[in-house]
């Protein structure tokens, strides 16, 4: 007896469709969710633009071609923030204390060194500029806000270090009458103070701005003297030579510049110093506010003394050209009481700080102009 063998049922007709969504499904291809509305005969297929190939629509999305060289970056790798977040309330707060309780304790602990540089401020044209350190730095820390690395809750112990090396400075200035030492130690104290109560990567990032702090102390007696001396005679030689060549008669005798009709003598307040601590101070809000590259900053810093020694030439020169051209000018300008010298030198520093800001603006502009930066 013979079985009958019936024929197998016939398997059903995949569409393209189907076909192409179970491709889709074997890993070669990403399989795109099924929509939810049904499919209308009025739906159309958008024609890729002329010059593209025609892509299905299980096919994957074309990536952008990458650099030669340059290694693969996985979509699944997430970018990480590089500050930590920033407690506003915390940070005020201990800000409010900050300036409520610390600094008035550093002003109470070196009341002396503060007393003895405010009246140097008020009474010496050197170091008149001492009343705006403290804002502009301040105003250099605002301008870095956007950079802030993070508030941070713990204390860092590390920063006691430079407290303590400001109570050590303090007690050997003591022992030794050492004013000026006694002075500079306050920034070690501003320094540990900001390290110890907001931590090791807040201090990196405000340390450019408190070194502008600097400017606030005087040097000391003898080094001013000895600088004052020298530049004092430079002055006078190079203010001499830049009128000889403008072709006024100066002839230089040390620290006397005499013309035709007068002498021009050159005090210790025209040796330059105070026109060179400003240049400084200039150059360094340059280096912080500008941010351009560590070489362009070195080269800011390494022309502040060549310009300021020139500029206060330029100074003595116009000095003596305002003397030997026109006195009688400035004898009618001149208050009552005040030598007629005194007033042409005023003028010509009014003058000379105007220059002396140009050629620096200049000198930054022209860097920026043959030295950019490009991206590749």
């Amino acid at each position: 007896m013979t079985k009958n063998h019936k024929n197998p049922p016939s398997q059903p007709t995949d569409s393209p469709q189907t076909k192409r969504g179970r491709f889709a499904t074997d890993g070669f291809a990403p399989r795109r969710p099924a929509s939810t509305s049904p499919s209308s005969p009025s739906e159309t297929v958008a024609e890729p633009p002329s010059g593209e190939p025609r892509r299905f629509e299980g096919d994957p999305p074309k990536q952008p071609k990458q650099p030669v060289g340059s290694a693969p970056v996985p979509a699944s790798v997430a970018i990480l923030p590089l500050r930590a977040p920033i407690d506003k309330p915390f940070e005020v707060v201990r800000l409010l204390l900050f300036a409520a309780i610390l600094v008035p304790l550093c002003v109470w602990a070196s009341f002396p060194s503060w007393e003895s540089m405010v009246y140097e401020w008020y009474h010496t044209d050197d170091y008149s500029h001492g009343f705006i350190v403290i804002p502009a730095t301040l105003f250099f820390l605002y301008l870095r806000l956007e950079t802030y690395p993070g508030t941070r809750y713990r204390l860092d112990w590390v920063g006691l270090f430079p407290i303590l090396l400001y109570g050590a400075a303090r007690i050997f200035a003591g022992m030794q009458y050492l004013s000026p030492l006694d002075a500079y130690a306050i920034w070690f104290w501003i320094v540990g103070v900001v390290w110890f109560l907001y931590g090791w990567r807040v201090f990196l990032w405000a340390l450019p701005s408190l070194c502008f702090l600097v400017f606030l102390f005087q040097l000391p007696w003898s080094v001013d003297v000895l600088m004052k001396n020298h530049l004092q005679l430079f002055a006078a030689h190079f203010g001499a030579t830049i009128l000889q060549i403008v072709g006024v008669t100066a002839v230089p005798i040390k620290n006397t510049i005499r013309l035709s009709t007068m002498e021009l003598g050159v005090e210790q307040a025209c040796s330059g110093l105070r026109f060179l601590i400003s240049v400084f101070a200039i150059a360094f809000a340059a280096v912080l506010l500008l941010r351009r590259p560590w070489w362009q900053n070195i080269l800011f810093i390494a022309v502040a003394a060549p310009l300021a020694l020139f500029v206060n030439a330029v100074r003595i020169a116009i000095t003596g050209i305002i003397l030997e051209n026109y006195y009688e000018l400035m004898a009618r300008w001149t208050a009552e009481g005040e030598r007629v010298s005194e007033a042409a030198d005023a003028f010509a520093g009014k003058i000379a700080i105007a220059f002396a800001l140009g050629l620096f603006a200049l000198f930054i502009w022209y860097l920026g102009k043959i030295f950019r930066r490009v991206e590749i």
